[in-house]
């Protein structure tokens, strides 16, 4: 067995307090001015993988942890990647269906690399960078022009379930702002302003790339469809959160109850309840469990091409026309 993987008490000592270096350096760079959110969750998941592959029986650092720059070491980094990659560091299933994990996640794993050895001013040697993959197709013009006649449609007759009112008060939020799902995740009741002819939707923009030194905060004018869909929504996110009598004050809750995954006293998983904010993946999983009844919905509607199941592929297919910006 190598020293430094964590199986004996000595080695075991020397390889956690490596790992307590690089998580503190991970800690420094999320509350750094211009790290995003998104890229903060990015750099403390990497950090978490480096602590179950420092771990693991297969990690080969070459040497003993004793610091943080041993593991970022060449070798140490080479076989972190390594294990990422067959995906033996996953402690849920991947989306690729064959245990490994997708190249964005890899150069995701890169950036967050080179960033943690620069916040420690250690080197870092890596391979070859994994390919770009092919972007995922947006949704045409003709399908947007289709979503927003759909919202129109549902003003004076909206849905009556929860999932689906939300869904397409989503949609709505969407294809008028172009917000990314955590910054959707981040809207709270107060930024929206209904008070003028025009309702305004007020979003804090996080841009991805470290050099833009702040968010960004943009104010938005909704189109009716929108509008309708919002506060159809709004009326039955307030049905939700009065019956648990919860102070939760972002726009977008949970419409069920789910197990959050930990263990109660009687060996059953805890459940949250309904009314709970959503997060960025919650958000996702609810857009991707709702689009496949709509989709089948207008599934017989002349041209009508079907919604992918990301979120992504339509707010990268929206660009926020300047007439709606409210200086």
């Amino acid at each position: 067995m190598t020293e430094g993987q964590g199986q004996d008490e000595d080695g075991s000592r020397v390889a956690h307090a490596a790992v307590r270096e690089v998580e503190a350096a991970v800690e420094r760079l999320c509350l750094e001015e211009g790290t995003s959110p998104a890229r903060a969750r990015q750099l403390r998941w990497v950090a978490k993988e480096l602590r179950i592959a420092s771990a693991h029986p297969d990690f080969r650092p070459g040497r003993t942890l004793r610091r943080a720059e041993d593991l970022l070491s060449a070798q140490a980094v080479s076989s972190y990647l390594r294990l990422a990659q067959q995906g033996e560091l996953r402690q849920r299933p991947t989306s690729t269906g064959d245990g490994t994990s997708s190249a964005s996640s890899m150069r995701i794993r890169e950036d967050c690399l080179r960033l943690i050895s620069e916040q420690l001013a250690v080197p870092l040697t890596l391979g070859e960078r994994a390919q770009i993959p092919a972007p995922r197709e947006v949704v045409d013009g003709p399908t947007r022009s289709q979503l927003r006649a759909y919202l129109a449609t549902k003003a004076e007759s909206p849905p009556t379930r929860p999932g689906r009112i939300r869904l397409l008060a989503i949609i709505g939020t969407v294809l008028d702002t172009g917000a990314r799902v955590g910054e959707l995740c981040a809207l709270k009741i107060e930024d929206l302003d209904s008070s003028g002819t025009e309702p305004v939707l007020t979003v804090v923009r996080h841009p991805q790339a470290r050099a833009v030194s702040a968010p960004v905060t943009e104010h938005i004018r909704l189109s009716p469809g929108t509008d309708a869909a919002l506060r159809h929504w709004l009326s039955t996110r307030e049905q939700i959160i009065d019956t648990l009598h919860l102070g939760v004050k972002t726009l977008w809750v949970s419409v069920a109850g789910n197990h959050a995954g930990l263990p109660a006293a009687d060996g059953h998983s805890i459940r949250r309840p309904a009314g709970m904010p959503l997060r960025p993946r919650g958000l996702q999983r609810a857009y991707t469990r709702a689009v496949v009844e709509l989709n089948s919905e207008l599934a017989g509607s002349p041209g009508w091409r079907p919604l992918p199941y990301r979120l992504e592929q339509l707010r990268r297919a929206v660009e926020v026309q300047p007439d709606r910006l409210v200086s």
